[in-house]
């Protein structure tokens, strides 16, 4: 029986972890990896797929938590597991998906190991300080007329300058 995941529209901060059971004298194509993940629409660019070694002395769970900002404690409880892993992993983010529900079925070699959320701080609307945001910004009526004033010496300068190079050009050309 293949397990289906739901995928929610407009998820958002969720990570999903994937071990990749390969023999690592036979390991898969990359494309077969990401095929095998079941998804329907899948933006491959925001799935990472590594092998845990390249994380070198770091522990997938502290990778995770910095990372992706994966709370430590929905990590506690899968400490050992995460960390104990070999081989490749695939961490599917919900911004892979974007914003499209659907429902994936992950087939072998591939074994759901977990779905985390993202520790995200909640959005607050703070009302701006009195005074700072209040009233209306005008011009002065004079501040107009200066800029459109300058804008048109800036002209006149432009095709003066023009004039005099198309001047001496001219000369150049004509006086032997």
């Amino acid at each position: 029986m293949t397990t289906v995941l739901r995928i929610p529209e407009g998820e958002a901060h969720v990570l999903r972890v994937f071990s990749v059971g390969e023999k690592p004298e036979a390991p898969l194509a990359d494309e077969a990896v990401l095929q095998a993940l079941g998804a329907e629409v899948i933006i491959t660019a925001e799935v990472e797929l590594f092998d845990v070694s390249d994380l070198q002395d770091l522990p997938l769970s502290d990778y995770l938590a910095e990372g992706h900002g994966i709370a430590r404690d929905q990590l506690d409880p899968m400490r050992a597991q995460l960390d104990g892993l070999r081989g490749r992993v695939v961490l599917v983010p919900s911004r892979a998906f974007e914003g499209r529900a659907q429902e994936m079925r992950p087939q072998a070699p591939l074994r759901m190991i977990g779905r985390f959320s993202e520790d995200v701080a909640p959005v607050s609307f703070v009302p701006l300080p009195a005074g700072g945001a209040q009233g209306v910004i005008s011009l002065r009526p004079d501040r107009r007329p200066q800029r459109q004033r300058a804008a048109r010496w800036l002209a006149l300068g432009f095709f003066a300058v023009l004039a005099l190079v198309l001047a001496m050009v001219i000369s150049l050309v004509v006086l032997p």
